[in-house]
């Protein structure tokens, strides 16, 4: 009797093993895919003063990076405008400089066709040919950085030493810090202070949105050596077209085997079912706009360093201006079927 008991004990625990893995592979295999889109971004400058001698705004770009192409970028505006690439972290920038007469409003749309396709990233690191190439150091440096809001030092070394306790491997050590994360954090817009990206108090409080969680999960890769970046841009919902109610901000980790990996702890934490599917996965309904955080412009802006980049940037006279607007809108193409 004994012995039958063993051994349904260790059937079931194979069962529950192919189950899990089961799982994992189906979520992975149905989000295998190409995607083809249309995405408009609009910027409104509103309550421009008259009096202003000059208006700067600085408008992120989206742009072909890794598994996603922009097959076209068209840019409606009244006003002269400029393109240029910033070279920390590779951002295309719309700049637009006016001068007297200032027009009481400012509207700015781009439209892009975009297709992104999905993969695992932690099967290849050639799974798909990227813009960038191999990273190179002036690259990594940047994603290890002690930074405003999002800080490295003894608090959060500690935390992600305890966390990555008995990990030897980049990759067991980077799924630890995801794993913390998400068991750590909630996904709170109520409690004041969220969205600005800020480790301390995501440490402290454990609430916050995408930004919080994932300058949380940046801060303790960092930490302990292991280069990790902030990635922004927009979710693209199912169905044929619609409005997209508001950013949507990531991780990538760079791993050494594999190139930049994404992780997405705050999507993982909404939906527990697919916590295997957000570390790694390429995924066709993101569109990313910009990468880093604390970026210089280009042309230099007059004050500091912009914190999240995905709304415009504007300056009246050498000073900040937050009168701005910015909508989303998609229409699905089709879905093709893509091999991993």
């Amino acid at each position: 009797m004994r012995r039958l008991l063993w051994w349904l004990f260790w059937v079931g625990v194979l069962l529950v093993g192919i189950t899990v893995s089961a799982r994992a592979w189906v979520s992975r295999q149905s989000h295998s895919r190409e995607r083809l889109f249309q995405f408009s971004y609009t910027a409104s400058v509103t309550d421009l003063p008259a009096q202003a001698s000059e208006v700067r705004i600085w408008v992120p770009l989206a742009k072909t990076r890794d598994n996603q192409r922009i097959l076209s970028r068209q840019v409606q505006t009244r006003y002269p405008y400029e393109i240029h690439e910033e070279p920390v972290f590779g951002n295309d920038i719309l700049y637009m400089a006016l001068r007297a007469p200032i027009p009481p409003r400012v509207d700015i749309t781009i439209d892009y066709d975009a297709s992104v396709r999905s993969g695992y990233r932690l099967r290849s690191r050639r799974l798909f040919a990227t813009s960038q190439g191999v990273a190179s150091a002036d690259e990594l440096a940047p994603a290890l950085r002690d930074e405003p809001f999002m800080v490295v030092n003894e608090v959060i070394k500690r935390l992600a030493t305890e966390a990555t306790m008995g990990h030897t491997t980049d990759l067991a050590r980077t799924r630890a810090i995801y794993d913390h994360v998400i068991r750590h954090m909630s996904y709170d817009k109520t409690t004041p202070g969220w969205g600005q990206g800020d480790t301390l108090r995501a440490c402290l409080l454990g609430k916050g949105n995408c930004t919080d969680f994932h300058s949380l999960f940046i801060s303790m890769a960092r930490s302990i050596g292991i280069p990790a970046r902030f990635v922004i841009g927009a979710t693209i919902p199912q169905g044929p077209e619609g409005e997209i109610p508001g950013y949507h901000c990531w991780a990538e980790v760079h791993l050494h085997e594999y190139g930049w990996v994404p992780v997405d702890a705050s999507e993982a934490w909404k939906h527990p079912d697919l916590r295997e599917y957000y570390f790694g996965v390429l995924d066709p309904n993101k569109l990313l706009i910009s990468a880093g955080r604390n970026i210089r412009l280009v042309p230099a802006q007059a004050g500091s360093l912009i914190n999240i980049f995905i709304d415009p940037y504007v300056e009246v006279d050498g000073r900040s201006f937050g009168a701005v607007e910015t909508r989303f809108r998609f229409r699905d193409h089709q879905h093709k079927e893509a091999r991993i």
